[in-house]
């Protein structure tokens, strides 16, 4: 599980916001794009706090999908919660891109202002 008691409140709305209004696949995707990162930073503290920093930095970019994740997950690599984790996050980055590709996924982030 997601530790998302560590972000603050108005980034918890603007991710449940983004989840309500996400299609089923849309949602499908972003479940998978998780679990492939996961996979490959692993599902202990360091990794849960990784995915915590790209939804972060999805919500501060003004993203309005969270099936964007693996577009941000190379720009979390400086990431203070993530140290340690550098190689991995590439690693999980050139999955996660081959998973975008084969299922045609956009290669820009959905944006709108004032999410």
């Amino acid at each position: 599980m997601i530790p998302l008691d560590v972000l603050d409140d108005r980034t918890k709305e603007k991710i449940l916001i983004a989840w309500r209004d996400m299609s089923e696949s849309d949602k499908a995707h972003f479940i998978n794009q998780v679990a492939l990162a996961l996979s490959v930073w692993g599902s202990d503290e360091k990794g849960r706090m990784a995915v915590i920093e790209v939804l972060r930095t999805m919500v501060v970019n003004g993203t309005h999908t969270l099936a964007d994740f693996g577009l941000y997950v190379d720009k979390i690599i400086g990431a203070k919660e993530a140290m340690g984790l550098d190689s991995k996050i590439r690693r999980a980055a050139l999955i996660i891109e081959g998973y975008r590709v084969k299922n045609a996924l956009s290669s820009e982030p959905h944006r709108e202002l004032g999410i």
